[in-house]
């Protein structure tokens, strides 16, 4: 199964789904971005379960996440893919708590 391509990226807060970057996956890397942070790092896919590691930087305001407004955080993520959708949860290295996230597939990549 390839994930290849453009992605939207969704977190689940209080008021429901809040996009929070937009996302490139290629042949195992992942990079995404929005105006205030980055993220680079890399996935495995084995049928329809996916994992995601990665380094996110926040180089504007850091949002509160998993308790802190860290600049740095190494993040990994586990879901599962369905068609145009992958759903899952994301966690910090360094915390107990964990945020449901989703991607909802914009295109292909050139």
């Amino acid at each position: 199964m390839s994930v290849n391509g453009i992605w939207k990226i969704e977190m689940l807060g209080a008021y429901g789904w809040e996009t929070v970057a937009t996302a490139f996956l290629e042949d195992g890397e992942f990079k995404a971005a929005s105006q205030d942070q980055y993220t680079i790092g890399s996935y495995d896919i084995a049928d329809n379960k996916i994992k995601m590691a990665g380094a996110m930087i926040s180089h504007g305001d850091a949002r509160t996440l998993f308790g802190d407004n860290k600049q740095e955080r190494n993040l990994s993520f586990e879901g599962e893919v369905n068609g145009g959708e992958i759903a899952g949860q994301a966690r910090d290295d360094q915390s107990k708590y964990f945020i449901t996230f989703r991607s909802i597939r914009l295109a292909d990549l050139p």
